[in-house]
């Protein structure tokens, strides 16, 4: 955005100002244009020496600043430029990418509110509005970055770069619909961009978590197709991780297993793959490695609120193993009480359980044998006489 529109607004100006004779602007603009800006700076500085009042001079030699990196010394003379010519639409942008470049947000879209878009040419038009859209996102206002974003794709629809930077200011605002349909716009328009890819993967994640129903797994299935493309494309940790967590929210666990394999490889110090992994084997009924993935979590992990979520898991799968005097342990150490109450009662019923099965038992034999003295007894001819 930023070296564009500065050639922009710099051609706009010096065309505008080609007949001022000042010594030193012819100079300084031939400098600009042959990329000499140390000596451009230096010509119009000594314009705006000799003449305080032109506008013209301070707003190229902030422009030239400005190509220099020089960021916070450009502020000075482009403020100038556009307190001498407030009305100036070349100086409002200007001003404004200053102020963005230094990170001032919201000057930058006080200063940009003033712009009227209509009268810019549509080139400009599209670096307005990129312009208004990252300084509403930098100062915290994601509607107004929405707002201008959506009215760059509708500038310049063909676009992959802008309906990357609509789609992501939806998702940040909340609105996962049209984050979506952006995303996927970008996409098509821009398939090799990995960035667009993982911001829109991740958007059909969301959408996904909201789906309630049958479609929950479709969306998913979505996601998947495109975190597969990611890992496909580049098989980084982070991708090979992501692709897998889509994998578990696709109800693909024999897939999750694989690929969180991959990423462990891929990251040996790391615990999210494990626990996931943790959590695949579980939701495959594989207790025994659902419990072996969560303490492999447990050794690698470094705050103590992740260790009670492993400790959470690994309580969850001793608990179907009924390995209760495990469970407790595992569930006291995640702070789960109600994990603790349950398994406790449960090991209560299963331990009445067996003692009816015992008695049940007790009561089968005795009536075997009380059976058995019965035959014993016809096969004799009947109990003794008393004497």
């Amino acid at each position: 955005m930023r070296k564009p529109l500065l050639l922009i607004l710099t051609a706009a100006v010096a065309l505008a100002t080609a007949g001022y004779a000042e010594a030193g602007w012819d100079e300084g603009v031939a400098a600009f244009r042959a990329g000499q800006l140390d000596t451009a700076a230096q010509e119009f500085r000594a314009v705006v020496e000799k003449t305080p009042e032109f506008a013209g001079g301070h707003f190229m030699l902030g422009q030239v600043l400005l190509k220099q990196n020089k960021d916070q010394e450009a502020l000075g003379p482009l403020r100038k430029a556009y307190e001498l010519d407030s009305g100036n639409v070349s100086y409002q942008m200007a001003l404004g990418q200053a102020y963005l470049a230094n990170r001032r947000y919201k000057d930058a879209q006080q200063i940009l509110a003033k712009v009227n878009p209509a009268s810019l040419p549509k080139d400009k038009q599209t670096a307005y509005y990129e312009m208004l859209g990252a300084a509403a996102t930098g100062s915290g206002d994601a509607d107004g970055a929405l707002r201008a974003f959506k009215r760059q794709t509708e500038n310049s629809p063909r676009d992959a770069d802008a309906w990357y930077r609509y789609g992501s200011a939806a998702f940040n605002a909340g609105d996962t619909d049209t984050a979506v349909s952006a995303l996927e716009k970008a996409v098509a328009l821009d398939g090799s961009d990995a960035k667009k890819k993982d911001a829109y993967a991740k958007a059909l994640v969301r959408k996904a978590r909201l789906t309630q129903g049958s479609g929950k797994r479709a969306a998913y299935q979505r996601a998947v197709s495109v975190a597969s493309d990611l890992a496909a494309g580049n098989g980084s940790y982070e991708n090979l991780l992501f692709l897998g967590e889509t994998q578990l929210g696709a109800a693909d666990y024999p897939g999750a297993v694989s690929t969180l394999k991959k990423a462990a490889a891929k990251n040996g110090a790391a615990w999210y793959p494990y626990y996931y992994l943790s959590q695949a084997y579980t939701l495959l009924s594989q207790y025994d490695a659902a419990a072996s993935s969560a303490q492999a979590a447990l050794d690698k992990v470094k705050t103590a609120e992740d260790r009670k979520r492993i400790w959470d898991q690994i309580g969850f799968a001793h608990e179907k193993q009924k390995n209760f005097d495990q469970a407790i342990e595992a569930y006291m150490k995640a702070g789960n009480q109600s994990g603790v109450d349950r398994v406790q009662e449960n090991k209560r019923i299963a331990s009445e359980n067996k003692e009816i099965e015992a008695e049940n038992e007790e009561i089968k034999q005795m009536e075997a044998e009380r059976k058995r003295l019965e035959e014993e007894l016809r096969d004799l001819g009947g109990p003794p006489h008393r004497r």
